[in-house]
């Protein structure tokens, strides 16, 4: 698409024409009163990028009684980018949903400055950073239930991993299970993906059972925020989403309502048990029909439940699962595109839209172009490696959306989803069955694995810890496990950090007051205690360098809960975020809070290596820099050799070496 296209292109068309004289995109041949939906059903995604390559980037399908026109691929994605939204509404479409939720001021309904106001917010709610501290959680949430499984029987799997799904938000969304209101909850869900997918008409908002299950999820949540509401001054424990949702405040400094925390709340149901528990059945199926995988992945897995699966850079480390579940969002995408009603008539690439029509914007072609990814109708982990890298290059990897409408809560999901998975593969023993089960597709309204595809399970004997250890990680490069460290509105928010001293004795925060930095430490040690209200200090925890603190509050927004105090000694040096640079990383990087502290911790160090390696011992060294780690080298063996990528910095300890 050019941008003579976006030009006036609700009045003119290119050559200076109306639009009205424009010819309509070509009808896609189906059956006769089916028109594509048997083709659309069968292979959503096949169809779509066949009809891609046959008809160009902009075509109409039918399906039943409904009528799209379909605008795809990086077209499409300079469609969004070039303002072309402007064309277009979702709020036919989404505020039905919104008023379901208990807010008809609905994210996916919203557009423009509002919208993304609001997007803001929430890709902090469901941020890594959120999740962080609760994959123990996540972990312990699986286990319990496939405790229920006994050993040799069958299980559906979509139907199986969509409960594991929802277990699994609940921890993060409010620190709870709600086992018992799975059903609810779903009928909830379906309801209305199946509304807002157009697959069931408006009035079965109005269905007798839906509206009985309804009434009891908003009563549950609503319970569930007002409780979080009276507990959130006195936390004891890390913020959940329903924390950080009752503390983040729009640029005018109003917070968000109870309805808008309900409402955002429930949200997360859809994107945990629908959207979710599709990508790990889809990734379970990939693992099933590649033993010699599934042994590595198992072998990868043990390694990492040796070490603790404490947070999400421990769930990261597993570099192979990673790189199955990013080739599994490319070859089996979930996001099958986004709807919209044309609010104008406009042309795109030389074709009228006209006015009313209901407008699918799709990335599916993106995914399989030969020009980003080899052998794209190939499944194969290994271009999500390092080495390779596929799904970074080229803008092609687009498997949540495209520009602004991207997923806000994409590592939220990758922590679940992998987490999951490998918590299932350390559990138990999975084989496909029957053997030989070929993958077919259930459509409602989004693809999905149908209920033939089952398992059969039975408890694994566990490997020794011992043995569990020797297995080393793939690679030991750090920064290589997320892609937010070397962005550059990573390194420019880092460098508003300010450096601080503080003297023995000195405290850093103060129990009950206002948060307003993150503490990254760089020298020194320093003392975590409470006041307890007879007065008493309650000691909680001794930092030393490479420690933080500080997070907590500013997620919040809540008064300090401990006071940090440095220790008689030596004075403590600490880098400092403000709390707006913080809350930004973690929104728009998605960065964890041990990720930001290493990054900055290593920007430091770069800068004052060469002062710090004059005369200073190895012992010295790896005390002020604990990240160092000693490798021996054969002699003639190379260390390192051009053309390399520049991962590391070495200090010879012990013996010389060559450049050549």
């Amino acid at each position: 698409m050019n941008t003579e296209d976006l030009k006036d292109s609700a009045g003119l068309a290119a050559n200076g024409a109306p639009v009205s004289r424009c010819p309509f995109s070509p009808l896609v041949r189906g059956w006769p009163l089916l028109g594509n939906t048997r083709d659309f059903l069968k292979d959503t995604t096949g169809f779509l990028v066949s009809s891609y390559r046959k008809h160009g980037p902009i075509f109409r399908i039918r399906m039943l009684w409904l009528k799209f026109t379909v605008i795809l691929g990086f077209e499409a994605k300079e469609f969004m980018s070039g303002g072309g939204e402007r064309h277009l509404t979702r709020h036919p479409i989404f505020d039905p949903v919104g008023e379901q939720l208990g807010s008809a001021d609905f994210a996916l309904a919203l557009s423009g400055e509002k919208h993304l106001q609001l997007r803001r917010l929430l890709q902090l709610a469901y941020s890594r950073e959120v999740a962080n501290p609760y994959v123990p959680q996540l972990v312990q949430a699986v286990r319990e239930n496939v405790r229920e499984w006994s050993a040799g029987s069958v299980q559906e799997v979509f139907e199986g991993v969509q409960l594991l799904a929802f277990q699994q938000y609940c921890q993060v969304m409010g620190s709870v299970s709600l086992r018992e209101h799975y059903r609810d909850c779903r009928v909830v869900t379906d309801m209305n993906m199946e509304v807002g997918g157009r697959v069931l008409p408006l009035w079965m908002f109005h269905w007798p059972p839906y509206r009985a299950a309804r009434r009891r999820v908003l009563k549950l949540t609503s319970e569930l925020v007002a409780r979080h509401r009276r507990e959130i001054e006195t936390l004891d424990r890390p913020p959940d989403i329903i924390d950080t949702l009752l503390s983040v405040k729009f640029p005018d400094g109003r917070p968000m309502t109870d309805d808008e925390v309900v409402c955002y709340a429930l949200y997360g149901f859809a994107g945990s048990s629908s959207y979710m528990g599709r990508l790990v059945a889809f990734m379970l199926y990939e693992i099933f029909q590649h033993p010699d995988l599934q042994a590595q992945l198992i072998e990868e897995v043990d390694a990492a439940f040796a070490r603790g699966l404490r947070g999400a850079s421990d769930v990261q480390q597993m570099r192979l699962l990673r790189a199955v579940y990013h080739e599994t969002l490319r070859f089996h995408p979930v996001s099958q595109g986004m709807p919209y009603v044309a609010k104008e008539t406009f042309q795109f690439n030389g074709k009228r839209v006209e006015k009313g029509d209901m407008v699918v914007l799709s990335q599916l072609p993106m995914l399989f172009a030969e020009t980003a990814f080899k052998e794209p109708a190939r499944f194969d982990p290994s271009r999500c490696l390092e080495a390779r890298n596929e799904h970074r290059k080229g803008g092609a990897f687009n498997p949540f959306g495209m520009h602004h409408r991207t997923c806000a809560a994409m590592g939220l999901v990758e922590t679940m989803a992998i987490t999951m998975v490998a918590t299932l593969l350390r559990e138990l023993t999975l084989e496909m069955s029957p053997p030989g089960y070929r993958l077919k597709m259930t459509v409602k309204p989004l693809p999905a694995p149908n209920r033939h595809f089952k398992m059969r399970v039975r408890p694994r004997q566990q490997p020794s810890i011992k043995e569990m250890l020797a297995v080393p990680l793939r690679e030991e490069v750090f920064l290589a496990t997320f892609e937010g460290a070397d962005k550059l509105d990573v390194i420019e928010a880092l460098q508003t950090g300010e450096y601080a001293t503080y003297e023995p004795g000195t405290e850093i925060i103060r129990q009950g007051t206002e948060p307003d930095a993150f503490y990254i430490l760089l020298e020194g040690r320093v003392e975590v205690f409470r006041t307890n209200a007879n007065g008493s200090e309650a000691h909680l925890a001794i930092l030393v360098v490479g420690d933080y603190f500080g997070e907590i509050g500013l997620l919040c927004q809540v008064p300090r809960n401990a006071t940090v105090r440095v220790l008689p000694g030596s004075p403590v040096r600490v880098l400092q975020l403000s709390a707006e640079t913080f809350r930004r990383v973690v929104a728009e990087s998605d960065m964890v809070s041990n990720e930001i502290a290493r990054v900055a911790r290593k920007r430091v160090a770069n800068k004052l290596l060469p002062a710090l390696v004059q005369g200073m011992s190895h012992a010295d060294l790896l005390h002020r820099l604990p990240e160092f780690t000693r490798q021996a080298f054969a002699v003639g063996e190379a260390i390192v050799r051009e053309g390399d990528a520049a991962d590391r910095f070495y200090f010879i300890v012990r013996g010389e070496v060559i450049d050549e």
